[in-house]
């Protein structure tokens, strides 16, 4: 592939990238919108490394907001790296900073979601040229492009959905905590934001997780019925009658006992607008499958083991999956992991037994006195007996 240079508005990441796989092309896209700046660099097909001016993506920060390491640490060993002209990343593992397994998720989940926003980049500039900034001394990456591009997408149509709701970033909203029921710490600050008047723009900025975590959560909140946009609006006239086959669907599935098949009917219904009888059918697919799956899931803990991630990632391992890996690595039980899980139970439970399937976790013999590892989790929670 060769050089070229033009707006984002004709060359979007959605154009660019196949061009790029189709030729496994070697090089460096430059993203520029306004005053932020994102390099990406290519080689065979995989992406090698990631770079941006902006100073909340800078790794020391990241490193910080994962945990994995506090902030005067993170200023005394840059200037080090600096001094010693070595790669940031690169020192810190020579130093023992962190463990070089932490440094290359470390990385990864930066150039992920880096690479995952840039998708919704509809203004600015894109130029691919040939050269490559030199690498050898860098921690190395090596993420495939196919996967990328595929998760990239599947993220931008979630961003899509979620602006069909609440399309407005002024956005209000009335707290009902009476349908709250169980909630995670997340969501209890999302809550009570919400019940001080926070926009939509200023709750999805105050989580350290992504801005499509704590959109996530939000999403859950207004499903349950708990979060209402103080500009609500119901279905339409003409779109009543299929909202309530949607919702006699739902109704068939809890009856047989199907609760993630009327979780998602109820989601399309609620795509449309706030309805009670929806909200109250979510709730109550929600709390059934969440006792379906006690049982199974109080039998793996303290049980799970968990192989390293082979480098490079299979094209089968979703960004969920990544982000539910490490979240069960961090969780003291595996029931905690799922239900405070930014995806949702359903779509947690569905991963675990998709890694499960994948060997990449297994389930111990059930042993008296087994004693769990301790495991410290990358994405910013504390050590903890292993789930």
């Amino acid at each position: 592939m060769e050089h070229f240079k033009g707006s984002l508005t004709d060359y979007s990441l959605e154009v660019v990238i196949p061009a790029l796989l189709s030729r496994k092309a070697q090089g460096t896209l430059r993203l520029e919108r306004g005053a932020q700046i994102r390099y990406f660099f290519f080689r065979g097909g995989f992406l090698v490394g990631e770079g941006s001016n902006t100073p909340s993506e800078h790794l020391g920060q990241v490193l910080v907001d994962l945990g994995l390491l506090d902030a005067p640490r993170a200023a005394l060993a840059f200037e080090a790296a600096e001094l010693a002209k070595i790669p940031f990343g690169s020192f810190l593992v020579r130093q023992q900073f962190v463990e070089l397994q932490r440094m290359v998720e470390a990385l990864e989940h930066k150039a992920r979601e880096a690479f995952f926003d840039c998708y919704n980049w509809d203004t600015g500039e894109a130029e691919f040229t040939l050269q490559l900034p030199s690498l050898e001394q860098a921690v190395e990456l090596k993420m495939p492009l196919t996967s990328l591009h595929r998760d990239a997408l599947a993220r931008k149509r979630e961003w899509k959905m979620f602006r069909t709701i609440f399309p407005a970033m002024d956005t209000t909203f009335r707290v009902f905590r009476e349908h709250a029921g169980r909630f995670s710490e997340e969501e209890l600050t999302l809550m009570k934001r919400s019940e001080t008047g926070a926009t939509l723009a200023e709750l999805l900025a105050c989580g350290r997780e992504s801005r499509i975590f704590v959109a996530r959560r939000l999403l859950h909140l207004y499903r349950r019925g708990v979060l209402a946009p103080h500009r609500d609006q119901g279905p339409s006239h003409g779109e009543l009658l299929q909202v309530e086959e949607l919702l006699d669907a739902a109704r068939s599935f809890v009856d047989a006992g199907k609760y993630d098949h009327a979780i998602a009917v109820v989601e399309q219904v609620l795509e449309r607008g706030p309805v009670p009888e929806a909200h109250a059918l979510y709730r109550e697919a929600e709390v059934k499958l969440a006792l379906a799956l006690c049982d199974e899931l109080f039998s793996m803990d303290g049980r799970l083991i968990f192989e390293p991630l082979p480098r490079p990632l299979p094209s089968s391992l979703t960004a969920d999956d990544l982000y539910l890996y490490s979240k069960l690595r961090g969780s003291a039980t595996v029931r905690q992991a799922l239900r405070t899980a930014a995806m949702g139970e359903t779509a947690a439970a569905r991963s675990l037994h998709r890694m499960l399937a994948m060997g990449l976790i297994r389930i111990a013999p059930s042993v008296e006195g087994f004693e769990p590892e301790r495991k410290t989790d990358p994405y910013g929670f504390q050590p903890q007996v292993r789930a």
